[in-house]
């Protein structure tokens, strides 16, 4: 579709789709959920693909990415999923790298730097936050303070 061969327009427009943007990965969701509903009998079932019936499974996908986005930021887990999926579909449709390894490398050598000193600052917040205990009680348990 965009990224079949050298001359698709995902390729042919890559400025567009560098990073794979969120509202496209939302329409690909969307569309595997249509064809989910096809074969949802166990045998196809054409069905129109409509923005009356798919619209609100669009938004659903996008606004679900957009909060997976937000709460991962200072990881930029999105944006490597997108970059990842747009150096993917260029490798399928027969695509040499637009970046030179010599660049890939230090920005993997840079993005594991990162993680390294947000999983630290991770560490030390869950070391300030209290453990609890649970034990069963008659009325369904209850939460005890084990300091």
């Amino acid at each position: 579709m965009w990224f079949l061969n050298q001359s698709d327009e995902g390729v042919i427009y890559h400025k567009y789709f560098d990073p794979i943007p969120i509202k496209t990965i939302a329409l690909v969701l969307m569309v595997i959920e249509c064809y989910i509903d096809e074969w949802l009998q166990g045998i196809k079932e054409n069905i129109k693909f409509m923005s009356a019936s798919y619209g609100a499974i669009y938004n659903h996908h996008f606004s679900s990415l957009q909060h997976f986005d937000e709460r991962t930021a200072p990881y930029k887990l999105l944006l490597i999923i997108c970059t990842n999926l747009h150096d993917a579909v260029h490798f399928h449709a027969g695509v040499a790298s637009l970046i030179p390894l010599s660049a890939t490398s230090q920005a993997h050598i840079d993005n594991t730097i990162r993680e390294y000193q947000c999983e630290g600052k991770d560490v030390a917040a869950e070391d300030e936050v209290k453990e609890y205990e649970y034990y069963p009680s008659s009325e369904g348990g209850e939460l005890i303070d084990d300091e």
